[in-house]
């Protein structure tokens, strides 16, 4: 009989101990990435150098944007020389012309001569997961009128 117990405890030892598991990995294993393609896109600004004229005048410069996407924005700001922000406007594709004209007001008596920087962030859309940015710069020069 002792026989027999020894041999029940045994078989229920055998199934109550563990059994060894294959090791688990140290390294986590990345998840699969989606491959994401950028979307095509570039802008340009151009202003010419000038005067400033006597009282307050609209000065122009011109802008062009390239992308594969409709869906675009075109953040454009005019800096004088002390950094100061003088003019700001924000272009929407498709709403608005991928290359044309803009004006901006300036007044001579609160504005000193110098160089000024147009600064473009031109953002194009594909989606909602897509997004693609570029900054555009552009420096040119108002001088103070001759007398």
């Amino acid at each position: 009989m002792l026989s027999t117990l020894l041999a029940s405890a045994v078989v229920t030892a055998g199934g109550v101990l563990p059994v060894p598991l294959p090791p688990l990995p140290t390294d986590p294993v990345p998840p699969p990435t989606a491959e994401v393609q950028q979307v095509e896109v570039s802008g340009t600004l151009s202003a010419a150098d000038g005067r400033l004229r006597r009282g307050c005048k609209d000065y122009r410069y011109a802008y062009a944007v390239v992308s594969e996407s409709e869906d675009w924005t075109f953040d454009i700001t005019l800096q004088d020389r002390f950094d100061r922000g003088v003019n700001s406007q924000s272009l929407l594709g498709p709403y608005d012309d991928e290359a044309g004209v803009l004006t901006y007001r300036l007044c001579r008596r609160a504005t000193s001569p110098g160089r000024f920087t147009l600064t473009g962030r031109l953002t194009a859309y594909e989606g909602t997961s897509k997004e693609t940015s570029v900054t555009v710069t552009e420096s040119f020069r108002l001088r103070r009128r001759n007398r």
